[in-house]
């Protein structure tokens, strides 16, 4: 037997730290949505307050700005984050990261230009970047192998249920009743307050302890088996967040211009579009984890990459009536946002523990430096094209990329985390 495997097997039992980790993990995930899906929700309007009568027409362009910004901080705090996790801990870079974004989530809210928006959402998404890889391996590395799975499922769903609160929160201060965008920001400080009450409970990974003893170095990621997986993994990642932040992070406002079409509220309906993405991207999520174990990682990964291919046309072409796009959403989130439980899942089975939170920042972020310009495009397209439609599909496309490289990994189901 293996030392990873011998080191595993007390930890089969789920205890009181198993279910903290994820308790406070998942917490912190859901964070992590609700600040990202508050710029979702909010950059049209947002703009509109903030850009010039001039500028108006360009809001697509200003709005893929504010999104690319967001990805650029995410991929270069997510890529920082890893490899300081590996170097001095998983609980001291997830506190760091938390504060980050809370403060600078809350800043958001007074901004008084675009590009002042931009810079905040910048500095939140380098805070959020760093805090997701470390996060990752702090589960992977805490949970038994035979519930490791599940857990990571449920972990990414923090993240779907924090945008769906995002989604409700702006639909009642937005939608119902007719507050500022700024207030959703105000929110987002909360997560500093949560740090300030639980940070002493945080566990550190005894994984990560023992492997400051052993003689596997960072560079092992590059090379080999290791640097294939990583190579390979990152085209998993361009098609999942390309796909995503070019396709989907449109969807509250595709919503919300076939409402204003048809004489209706806009920020009434994207925040229900929002909602109802976001309850079936928590369905998705936390199913990848249970098809996981039963069908296995590569399998479950392309056929959910499958869906995804198929469900975009449908709901930016081929679909309009406003109720019909609506209930689709449940769908469309499933697939396309339930995708990302493939990070908490497999990623972590692929990578030795001492380089493990670089190897998952990686792989996560380093897909961001290309998605950063998928909003800006999209924005291009939408204005060629004179909608959402055509633009969408082209980019869907994307996913053919996800089934062939989600197939070239090796198959991890039932295996110890490497040493």
């Amino acid at each position: 037997m293996n030392s990873v495997a011998a080191r595993e097997i007390p930890q089969r039992s789920l205890g009181r730290r198993e279910w903290g980790v994820l308790g406070l993990t998942l917490l912190f995930w859901l964070f992590d949505g609700y600040e990202v899906y508050a710029l979702i929700l909010t950059m049209v309007p947002a703009l509109h307050s903030l850009l010039g009568p001039s500028q108006l027409a360009a809001t697509p362009r200003y709005a893929g700005f504010l999104v690319s910004f967001t990805l650029l901080g995410w991929a270069t705090g997510g890529i920082l984050g890893g490899i300081v996790g590996d170097h001095i801990g998983r609980r001291k870079t997830m506190i760091w990261a938390i504060l980050i974004y809370a403060v600078f989530t809350g800043s958001s809210a007074l901004v008084g230009s675009w590009w002042a928006l931009a810079l905040t959402r910048f500095l939140t998404g380098i805070g959020i970047g760093a805090e997701w890889g470390v996060g990752t391996s702090l589960l992977a590395e805490t949970w038994p192998p035979e519930a490791r799975t599940k857990g990571a499922g449920l972990l990414q769903s923090g993240f779907s249920l924090g945008a769906l609160i995002a989604s409700g929160i702006w639909w009642l201060l937005g939608g119902q009743l007719g507050l500022s965008w700024r207030w959703i920001y105000v929110i987002g400080i909360l997560p500093a307050l949560v740090v300030f009450v639980s940070a002493r409970k945080i566990p550190e990974s005894h994984q990560w302890i023992q492997a400051q003893k052993s003689s596997v170095k960072l560079s092992v990621i590059w090379k080999g088996r290791y640097g294939r997986d990583l190579l390979v993994g990152l085209l998993v990642s361009i098609s999942i967040t390309v796909g995503w932040w070019a396709i989907s992070s449109w969807v509250p406002s595709y919503v919300g211009q076939i409402a204003t079409q048809a004489g209706l509220k806009s920020a009434y309906y994207a925040g229900l579009a929002g909602i109802l993405y976001n309850i079936g991207e928590i369905a998705g999520c936390i199913l990848f984890g249970f098809l996981a174990d039963a069908w296995g990682r590569k399998w479950t990964t392309a056929l959910y990459f499958i869906g995804s291919l198929i469900i975009t046309p449908v709901v930016f072409m081929v679909v309009h009536n406003l109720a019909l796009v609506l209930w689709l959403q449940l769908l469309n989130g499933f697939l396309t946002s339930g995708l990302y439980s493939w990070y908490t899942i497999q990623p972590p089975e692929l990578f030795p523990t001492a380089a493990r939170a670089t190897a998952v920042s990686v792989i996560f972020n380093g897909a961001r430096y290309l998605a950063m310009f998928g909003p800006i495009v999209a924005s291009v397209l939408i204005q060629t094209f004179g909608g959402y439609g055509t633009a969408a599909t082209v980019f869907g496309l994307i996913y053919i990329l996800g089934i062939v490289a989600a197939l070239l990994l090796p198959e991890t189901k039932g295996q110890p985390l490497p040493e």
